[in-house]
């Protein structure tokens, strides 16, 4: 949650509440979220503008990552869980999603740093990453940071955060940000050849701020409580001749201090509810839970150490637990804390990527599969209600759009299933294969051709191909998008991540089926390194990588058809949102696939997802017909992108368009009316 400015005025005082520290042979429990945020600012060729440069986020994690081993330092990742769903401060969640909502729209390149939005698939890469190196990734099954600093006290492990709640916890903390990340942090830390064994870092002595001001160790979560909410008029905390009006937050803690000097522990809560109107009590009462969480057993982390937890009790129809395999698969961060979020509370909040404002939200080519993920989630409930009776409403989902440059809720109806059967949530470890990918079949609107092509590629692109289906039918892109994600996809996985290339792109291949009946397959398997190498060398002549020798500055198009130039160096904005779209159904299908127990095989291969690289690969295929011919002189590259091409024309019977300038822009009424709202 954090305390705003306090974090600022610790780093204005210098030395006296940080101390210079080297971590290392130590094990430290990781604020995840915060850290993987973090490390994405640090870095400054993310390209935000261009929706998320995935390969070059992974390689910065897997840095970060090599240097905690280097040092021998084990982290224990924690990641929040389902927010809000306490309604704890709702109020600035949703002016924080706001915030979001004008970055994401006014993002383009020349302002994108200051308008940055964390990408969609951003934690899952980061877990990716944590799992390539053994780490352990933990999520909790709601808010995190007080049962991260009960468990951090209890085991004195210090905590690695820039979230300033850890202040008033009183934890051992080490603030992220004297740590030396992002962008060569590796050669940072390594000068000369030579391996560094320790992290330099400063961490925070809770003693030495408390002797400051003079107050208890016990006070101390009640200074978060004055400082951390805005229920609270600190006038009422001076004396009544002070005419001061403004406090920052100097004056604040100074004013806090000395409020909570006068009052003894015993009487500091019911004082500091007598300072609020009756209307704001329970709010404040919430907060003081939260900062004044003394006792008890976090349940997330009790499981990762126990191999056990609390059962996680919804108070829905018949108060059922959730299923255990559910909620192991939850806090082993198998799913993210969104849906926890709809079995708790049947809401879905915003989601926040860079698109276009006059276009529809991106999310909304993708409702149909949040919709039948959720009736797959509620099924308890779901299979209760009946959809003929008068005296029961329809079972909903009470989702965020954005519409414009606003957010708006709407009521969104179930998945309604005509052919198969909603799997039973608490039954899907039981269920044949067969049973859960006809289901996932369906939602996706995959026909038996369709899922039986798409099993010609390697497997772990599979759900990759599905979605582009899926994103082809719902969106009705242009050629040259689809052929763009084509294109990438192949140079992307067979080359390595961009920008650190792999040296040995066969051995990316290894366990791949080399079946000789299987076309796709097999031309994967033949390509030839020298050949991958040849196309990134065209691709960077023609501008189209952060490869090329000059990053070129870009002039904002809002819509591709605008002017066909060979001139890389033009921004479209439409190109982004359609490729954001696309981003939702991937992500939508990869969480729905694996609620389902992975009928089709798990993929990483967002991994190979370069927004900067797609774009300007779309780009280039706008303004160059016969684009694939460009690659003829590297035969293997070239015979399986024609393959590739050919088999999804195939499956999607080739209508795509080839040109979108005339399309007519839906608004969200136009969208929401298909999904039968």
């Amino acid at each position: 949650m954090g305390i705003r400015g306090l974090f600022s005025y610790i780093e204005k005082q210098g030395n006296k509440f940080l101390k210079d520290h080297e971590l290392t042979s130590t094990t430290v429990i990781v604020d995840a979220n915060n850290l993987a945020v973090t490390i994405y600012k640090s870095s400054y060729d993310m390209d935000p503008a261009f929706g998320g440069n995935y390969d070059k986020l992974f390689a910065e994690y897997c840095d970060f990552n090599s240097l905690l081993k280097q040092c021998n330092i084990t982290p224990i990742m924690v990641l929040n869980g389902a927010l809000g769903v306490d309604n704890r401060n709702r109020n600035k969640k949703m002016k924080n999603r706001h915030d979001r909502l004008r970055k994401s729209t006014k993002c383009f390149p020349g302002n994108q740093y200051q308008n940055e939005v964390f990408p969609l698939f951003g934690v899952e890469v980061f877990i990716n990453a944590c799992k390539m190196f053994n780490f352990k990734v933990i999520q909790n099954d709601f808010e995190a940071d007080e049962e991260t600093a009960l468990f951090a006290k209890s085991l004195h492990y210090p905590v690695l955060s820039n979230d300033s709640d850890y202040l008033i916890f009183g934890v051992k903390q080490i603030p992220l940000k004297s740590l030396n990340l992002g962008k060569g942090m590796m050669a940072r830390y390594n000068e000369k050849g030579k391996h560094s064994s320790s992290l330099k870092c400063k961490i925070f002595l809770a003693d030495k701020f408390v002797d400051y001001l003079s107050l208890p160790s016990t006070h101390l979560p009640y200074l978060g409580v004055l400082l951390g909410n805005g229920l609270i008029d600190f006038k009422s905390l001076t004396s009544p001749h002070n005419t001061q009006k403004n406090f920052n937050i100097q004056s604040r803690i100074d004013v806090a201090a000395s409020w909570l000097r006068q009052h003894k522990i015993d009487d500091v809560h019911v004082k500091i509810l007598s300072l609020v109107e009756e209307e704001k009590k329970e709010d404040l009462k919430k907060l003081l839970a939260y900062y004044g969480k003394t006792e008890g057993k976090p349940t997330a982390l009790e499981y990762f150490f126990k191999g056990s937890g609390k059962k996680i009790i919804i108070n829905s129809k018949g108060n059922r637990a959730l299923p255990q395999w559910f909620m192991t698969a939850s806090r082993e961060a198998m799913f993210p804390p969104w849906i926890l979020r709809i079995v708790c509370t049947q809401e879905f909040f915003y989601f926040a990527q860079v698109e276009e404002l006059k276009e529809p939200y991106s999310l909304l080519p993708a409702m149909d599969i949040v919709k039948g993920l959720s009736a797959v989630l509620l099924s308890h409930d779901y299979r209760n209600i009946s959809l003929e009776s008068t005296n029961v409403k329809v079972a909903h989902l009470a989702v965020q759009f954005r519409s414009g440059a606003t957010i708006e809720e709407r009521n969104i109806p179930f998945y309604e299933g005509q052919c198969v059967t909603i799997p039973n949530l608490e039954d899907i470890p039981l269920l044949p294969s067969g049973t859960k990918e006809r289901f996932f079949n369906q939602v996706m609107k995959l026909n038996d051709f369709q899922s039986r092509t798409i099993k010609q590629f390697p497997k772990d692109i599979q759900m990759f191909i599905g979605s582009m289906i899926f994103w082809n039918n719902e969106t009705n892109p242009s050629s040259h998008q689809v052929d763009a994600l084509i294109m990438m996809l192949v140079v992307q996985r067979s080359v390595g991540k961009y920008g650190h290339r792999q040296n040995q792109a066969s051995d990316s291949f290894a366990g791949m089926e080399g079946d000789p009946n299987n076309t796709i397959k097999n031309l994967w398997n033949r390509l030839d390194k020298s050949d991958c190498d040849l196309a990134i060398k065209i691709l960077e002549d023609r501008g189209c990588t952060q490869k090329s020798i000059a990053k070129p500055k870009y002039k904002v198009s809002r819509y591709d058809s605008a002017a066909k130039s060979s001139n890389a160096c033009k921004y479209y904005k439409r190109t982004v949102h359609k490729y954001a779209e696309f981003q939702m159904i991937l992500y939508f299908a990869t969480f729905m696939n694996r609620l389902l127990g992975c009928p089709y095989p798990e993929t990483n291969s967002v991994i190979c997802f370069n927004g900067f690289f797609l774009h300007n690969l779309a780009s280039y295929i706008f303004s160059n017909s016969n684009w694939i011919e460009t690659f003829s002189t590297c035969k293997s590259v070239y015979r399986l992108l024609k393959q590739v091409v050919l088999t999804f024309s195939s499956l999607t019977k080739g209508q795509y368009k080839q040109d979108n300038s005339n399309e007519t822009l839906r608004n969200l009424d136009d969208m929401l009316m298909r999904l039968k709202v």
